[in-house]
């Protein structure tokens, strides 16, 4: 195996880009590998821009903004580092021991009852984290399940006090204003993206937007299916920015009515193409005052719940 070093403001690092067990994922965006600091072995993550786009100066900006904001919380990930070579830019983050949310709602042995008040505290912990992006006058954007860690201690998730770390910053914007480098490129996940980011109104994103994907969140870790059931994207613009998130068995009524206030959606009766661009941000706008309009409102309520 041959390594690659790359030398960085803080420290030098060293990964294998040709060993497939090394990358952790790759998206048309970024190839994220397993990496460490040269000198003391310690494990971090290696996050490259796709080299394909070194020449892209919206990608490449983009890239500069994740690795630019610091959010200094517990339960953020933490960049450490930015390394720009003449055809290649990294980011640098710490390395985390855990699951991500994704893999344990998928699990079958956590599919007793008995675990709905793990998920619940996992949303609650999430909430947190948001409330300090939201403070900092920025907006996740991409909330999702996949985009959750939950840690592990001594080789175990603890099912009573879960910790939780929130990662890929790479969709992170300022809140309630207009995203100026992404050519109208949607860059989040329409199974969870909010009404205004499927309608395109940039400046509408923010804090309710993140509560909105959170919502749908928990509703998939307590259903073990997502709201949004669907694969057919001639009906996932409709059903994401206006259908009502349905009822589900395993969701009792008093956590339903949290999930439902923090999917509100914009009331259009009529067909989409019926309404003014107008007419349809002026319902988005009454539809988020609808929502929880803080993070730590919906935690408030979901720990309620908790006994």
């Amino acid at each position: 195996m041959q390594a690659y070093f790359i030398q960085g403001a803080n420290a030098k690092y060293f990964f294998f880009p040709y060993e497939e067990s090394t990358i952790l994922s790759r998206s048309k965006f970024s190839i994220v590998y397993l990496a460490a600091e040269a000198v003391t072995k310690q494990k971090v993550i290696c996050k490259q821009l796709s080299p394909n786009l070194f020449n892209n100066q919206s990608d490449k900006l983009k890239f500069f903004v994740e690795a630019s904001v610091s959010m200094r919380h517990p339960g953020i990930v933490k960049t450490i580092d930015l390394v720009v070579e003449d055809e290649n830019i990294f980011i640098i983050q710490e390395f985390i021991v855990g699951l991500t949310l994704e893999n344990l709602i998928k699990d079958k042995r956590l599919f007793d009852y008995k675990y709905n008040y793990f998920f619940m505290k996992v949303i609650a912990e999430c909430c947190d984290a948001l409330d300090h992006i939201h403070k900092n006058g920025y907006c996740h954007c991409d909330i999702k399940p996949a985009n959750i860690m939950v840690l592990e201690k001594y080789g175990e998730i603890d099912f009573h006090e879960p910790e939780i770390k929130i990662i890929d910053l790479g969709n992170i914007k300022p809140a309630f204003k207009p995203r100026v480098f992404d050519d109208n490129k949607r860059t989040y996940n329409i199974m969870y993206g909010s009404p205004e980011q499927v309608f395109g109104f940039d400046e509408l994103i923010g804090d309710h937007s993140d509560i909105f994907s959170l919502g749908l969140v928990l509703y998939e870790a307590i259903a073990k299916e997502p709201a949004l059931n669907t694969s057919n994207p001639m009906f996932i613009k409709r059903l994401q920015s206006v259908t009502k998130v349905p009822e589900h068995y395993r969701i009792d009524e008093e956590l339903y009515q949290i999930i439902s206030k923090a999917t509100a959606k914009p009331e259009l009766i009529k067909s989409t193409s019926k309404y003014s661009q107008q007419e349809i941000a002026h319902k988005i706008v009454l539809s988020l005052q609808a929502r929880y309009q803080k993070t730590l409102y919906m935690k408030e309520d979901i720990l309620s719940l908790v006994k």
